[in-house]
């Protein structure tokens, strides 16, 4: 995988993506019970909320990014993204939750390789919800980087 100046949004999004559904793919709770995932996306999955076989759900969600001058001849975008996980068990979530952060972490020289800078954990979150007559819990994990790039001339 590379990571294209024309590309940068959809590049790095499926760097991530692709870290994550290769690295996170299931979690052994304490009463020593397994839960797979069984959607990796891009948003939320609307058709598939009102069964617990469709959980866990990984949801990597679209990249905020911001365009800045670095140098002269160099630009920088400063990211973010966030991943959510759904699913129907709180320790889970808590368990996928800690297993992306992990993953992320442990994949920091190659994202630097790709020229990804400075990744980093800004912070979590948390939330439930009832669903189709059973809870939902999600956990988040914000994440922050740089990409430096040549500028193209005449801008």
């Amino acid at each position: 995988m590379s990571i294209s100046k024309s590309t940068i949004e959809s590049d790095i999004w499926q760097t991530i993506y692709d870290r994550l559904e290769t690295g996170v793919t299931s979690v052994t709770l304490s009463d020593s019970t397994t839960q797979t995932i069984q959607t990796y996306t891009g948003s939320f999955p609307d058709s598939q909320i009102d069964t617990k076989t469709a959980y866990p759900i990984l949801v990597v969600n679209p990249l905020d990014l911001r365009w800045t001058d670095y140098t002269l001849t160099k630009k920088q975008v400063e990211g973010n993204f966030t991943i959510d996980i759904y699913t129907t068990k709180s320790e889970s979530a808590d368990r996928f939750r800690q297993a992306i952060i992990e993953s992320i972490e442990t994949y920091r020289a190659t994202l630097r390789g790709l020229g990804m800078d400075f990744v980093n954990l800004d912070g979590t979150d948390n939330d439930s919800a009832t669903r189709g007559g059973f809870k939902i819990h999600r956990r988040g994990a914000r994440f922050s980087f740089r990409y430096r790039f040549s500028k193209t001339s005449g801008t």
